[in-house]
């Protein structure tokens, strides 16, 4: 992609000054039926682009790669908008001319012209991803080595064409999984053959995929490289650490990996309490009717209290009571925890539509409020469910650096409820630690959003 970037850069910035410049003309038409101009708006269409220019510097939005639509892109020019109007309405003060220019026009303006860049930028995206598939601008690559690095590579450049490489082959001995390899691409020959490979033609990529700790090779493949024009990447092979979700981080000029690191610290976590305190507080206003309902129907419909608390593990991995709506006709210690499976007889009939719906859980908004849980987060396991798999998957206990959470990543993902295999809570922790390295505002109001939808198909909630 990089060998491209400044011809696509170039592009989304034409296209993006062509928006923002000509949807004030479409928002006056779009509130008075005609077109009107005069020089204040011709004034405000032009001053619009670098003062967006600017504001895009600032954000970061033509930093990231153009082929892939992305969160933190939307971010970015959502950012990026508010500052072009800010701006606008700052040069508009200082000229004292705001009154010469129809604020609803302004007002159509500010909401057209954000929906016309996201617009845009899903067409842009469409044009690139097709030319790439008619092979403009894709580059030829082999891959030195065949462990699980270079199979893992190989997989990622079968996904993702649109990156615009194209697998030639692997270089090296026999692969670990050999029917992978070679549905993935043929090995086409040995190292002692690379130096022909390269000189040949037709190759633009070798991505070196070699233990990090063999050095004499690594220095034999980078000479022989070094003989010819093709792109060198180093893979280091981090796999092996299972470092998950991991991101680099430069401290000075010394590289690291962070495998993981909580998200709400400083500002965030102010904005992260902000929202679970508002959030929590409407939600008990609204729900407080049904959850006396609620209540009483579970105290009349069989024997036992209408709540209950069960002990589980919190931020930082400290133990915390989460309370619940008492699904079950029996209330298990926390050593003798057994998951709820389908056609479980200790749940009650108005149990088995309290959990499918979870609406079991709405008591822990009271938590939220207490500080010991948040709206959005890894959902807390009972404890002796923790200590049946903290041993058995590396990485298990690092989904408690934050606050579990009423809903969270992995249930919007298809992951709620029974985990009866470990491939399954493998994947809810890996869905748990994704959430914690990427978290924002705007990925917990998605995973809100997306949680009814998610209850509506009451998978796996018995």
């Amino acid at each position: 992609m990089k060998l491209f970037q400044s011809q696509i850069e170039l592009g989304q910035r034409v296209l993006d000054a062509l928006i923002v410049s000509g949807s004030l003309p479409l928002a006056f038409w779009l509130y008075y039926g005609h077109f009107y101009w005069n020089d204040k708006y011709t004034i405000t269409a032009f001053a619009a682009v670098p003062i967006f220019y600017l504001g895009a510097r600032i954000s970061g939005l033509y930093r990231a790669y153009f082929v892939q639509f992305s969160e933190q892109q939307i971010k970015a020019l959502l950012l990026t908008w508010a500052m072009t109007l800010a701006g606008l309405l700052l040069m508009g003060y200082a000229f004292k001319s705001t009154h010469e220019l129809s604020r609803v026009t302004l007002g159509l303006y500010a909401l057209v012209t954000p929906l016309l860049l996201l617009a845009g930028r899903l067409v842009f995206l469409r044009v690139i991803r097709a030319m790439r598939a008619r092979g403009y601008g894709v580059r030829s690559a082999l891959i030195v080595g065949t462990d699980s690095n270079a199979l893992a590579l190989a997989r990622n450049i079968a996904a993702l064409p649109w990156l615009g490489v194209s697998l030639r082959g692997f270089v090296g001995g026999a692969a670990l999984d050999a029917a992978e390899a070679a549905a993935l691409a043929p090995v086409v020959g040995r190292l002692a053959d690379l130096e022909n490979l390269v000189r040949g033609g037709g190759v633009d990529i070798v991505y070196v995929s070699v233990p990090m700790s063999d050095h004499h090779q690594i220095n034999a493949i980078l000479r022989i490289l070094g003989d010819s024009t093709v792109s060198i990447f180093l893979v280091p092979d981090l796999f092996t650490a299972d470092i998950m979700q991991g991101t680099w981080v430069t401290l000075g000029d010394v590289p690291t990996v962070c495998v993981i690191d909580g998200p709400a610290r400083g500002i965030n976590s102010v904005v992260k309490r902000a929202e679970d305190l508002v959030l929590a507080s409407c939600a008990l206003i609204l729900l407080a009717l049904p959850m006396l309902v609620i209540a009483v129907a579970v105290r009349l419909g069989s024997p036992g209290p209408a709540l209950y608390k069960q002990l589980r593990y919190g931020a930082n991995g400290k133990p915390i009571l989460v309370w619940k709506f008492r699904s079950m006709r029996v209330m298990e210690s926390p050593a003798e925890f057994t998951q709820a499976r389908r056609d479980d007889q200790r749940v009650t009939a108005l149990g088995r539509v309290l959990r499918r719906s979870s609406l079991d859980e709405l008591p822990q908004l009271f938590n939220v409020l207490g500080g010991s849980m948040s709206i959005v987060g890894p959902r807390p396991h009972p404890v002796a469910l923790n200590e049946a798999f903290r041993g058995e998957i590396p990485g298990y206990m690092l989904r408690h650096k934050v606050k579990p959470g009423i809903t969270g990543l992995a249930q919007v993902n298809g992951y709620r409820g029974e985990t009866d295999t470990h491939e399954k809570m493998e994947q809810r922790i890996r869905y748990d630690i994704e959430y914690i390295n990427n978290w924002s505002l705007w990925l917990d109001l998605a995973i809100i959003i997306k949680t009814p939808f998610t209850l509506l198909r009451g998978e796996n909630a018995y």
